[in-house]
């Protein structure tokens, strides 16, 4: 009999399960287009700018894996920054991640996929996007066992896929093209490294499943330990195919698929594509369902939204109307808007990313003191320094990287508008709160 636990979800997920969580969220479109954009700013050091992006990604990973360990709980995003930090913040995080996820993320993947499947395959762009969607829908309908057992055999294609990528290129590699090796210099080098952070976040997204995970106090620590590093040493090897089978000026700003196609042959290309390019997004897709209605049931949970939503079937163990809505909204955005705003969707995406992690920075801080059992008790915790630094570099990012996406938003002709609109939805979030969240975060779930 399964174990159940908060919301009556139940307790089904091992370290495979989770692994294969982390790595499908992390693993996402931006490898295949973000590897040509850090090629244009820094040219052959690209591997080198992978490198220097990791280093404070991990930082934040370990605050994530700290956290998940002492405290382990499903919607550890919301609930963390609520009950150790600030209830408005962290509801306003939710929030803003909320109109993110359904106008930005959720349409970015699907349409993305729906590219990817193109190059294939002769299909409309739209209809698969919301094909997709609803396939996934159903997948997490079903159940999160189905939903991760989906998600194992997925990531294993698409590892096996960039694998066949570099076994392919190591031939065709030519010393000669990672010379300039740094032709504009450390101002551009710090650029790449700022912009391939996006491809190395999505491990985090694991705490949203603390209450499904069988010994989730060792489980999380371990499938970060496991999932980063794998990642990265593939990112690795991504890279120096990438900057090393053609001259870096041909590579700068153009997909993996450019230089794929240079010493591919046809099948090796197709399967390249399907299971590389368009895996890395399905797996994403399918991972933020999986995750992504978590933290809402913490905060219908705590009355903030209709506690009706926050019913979980009792056949399934899956929040039904939550994912509903999900699926409704993002399908409608698709409809709505098509594929004229892709790039910001991608935007609104990233920025709602970042949005929700501040107020867990917070969390990750005040943890010591405000749950100093849990935390002594935790299989994983980080102490004195570590703890300093972890968070300090973590917001020190977070800041970084919202100027970066602030200045990109404000770049397109409609970005202005997307912007006004996004900061009146987080105004209006925080007015909710100060409505009805007064006694949020009093009493503590832990």
């Amino acid at each position: 009999m399964l174990k159940e636990s908060e919301f009556g979800l139940n307790r089904t997920l091992g370290l495979p399960h989770v692994v294969a969580v982390a790595i499908g969220q992390t693993i996402g479109a931006g490898i295949f287009v973000l590897t040509g954009m850090g090629i244009e700013f820094t040219g052959p050091s690209v591997t080198l700018a992978f490198i220097a992006a990791a280093v404070p990604v991990a930082f934040l990973l370990l605050i994530v894996a700290m956290l998940g360990s002492a405290l382990p709980t499903t919607a550890g995003t919301y609930i963390y920054a609520s009950r150790l930090f600030s209830p408005l913040g962290a509801f306003v995080g939710v929030w803003g991640y909320l109109a993110a996820s359904l106008l930005g993320a959720f349409p970015l993947y699907a349409i993305s996929a729906a590219y990817y499947l193109q190059a294939v395959v002769d299909v409309p762009t739209i209809p698969t996007a919301v094909g997709l969607l609803t396939v996934l829908y159903a997948v997490n309908l079903l159940g999160i066992s189905l939903a991760a057992v989906i998600q194992g055999l997925m990531v294993l294609l698409l590892l096996i896929a960039l694998a066949v990528f570099v076994i392919l290129g190591v031939p065709h590699v030519d010393m000669v093209n990672f010379t300039p090796f740094l032709p504009n210099g450390i101002g551009g080098f710090a650029m790449a490294a700022s912009v391939l952070t996006f491809t190395l976040v999505g491990a985090n997204a694991i705490i949203e499943l603390g209450g499904e995970i069988k010994k989730p106090g060792k489980t999380i620590p371990l499938a970060i330990l496991i999932s980063f590093p794998l990642v990265l040493v593939f990112y690795i090897f991504v890279a120096i195919i990438a900057a090393g089978v053609l001259p870096w000026t041909e590579t700068a700003g153009q997909p993996l698929t450019v230089v794929a196609q240079s010493f591919m042959g046809h099948a090796s290309f197709g399967f390249f594509v399907f299971a590389g390019g368009l895996l890395a997004i399905v797996t994403t897709l399918n991972a933020s369902m999986m995750w992504g209605t978590r933290s809402l049931l913490g905060v219908g949970a705590d009355g903030l939204l209709p506690k009706a939503l926050t019913a979980v079937n009792k056949r399934f163990g899956t929040p039904h109307w939550f994912l509903t809505l999900i699926y409704a909204v993002s399908a409608a955005a698709i409809i709505l808007f098509g594929e004229e705003h892709l790039s910001l969707f991608a935007v609104l995406a990233s920025i709602g990313g970042i949005i929700i992690f501040i107020p867990l920075l917070g969390a990750a801080y005040n943890l010591p003191k405000k749950a100093p059992e849990a935390y002594m008790d935790s299989p994983f915790k980080l102490s004195g320094i570590w703890l300093h630094l972890s968070v300090g570099i973590g917001l020190l990012l977070s800041v970084l990287i919202l100027a970066i996406l602030l200045l990109d938003l404000l770049s397109y002709p409609a970005g202005v508008m997307y912007g006004i609109v996004f900061i009146l939805w987080l105004m209006a979030g925080a007015a909710l709160f100060l409505y009805k969240g007064r006694s949020v975060g009093h009493s503590s779930r832990f």
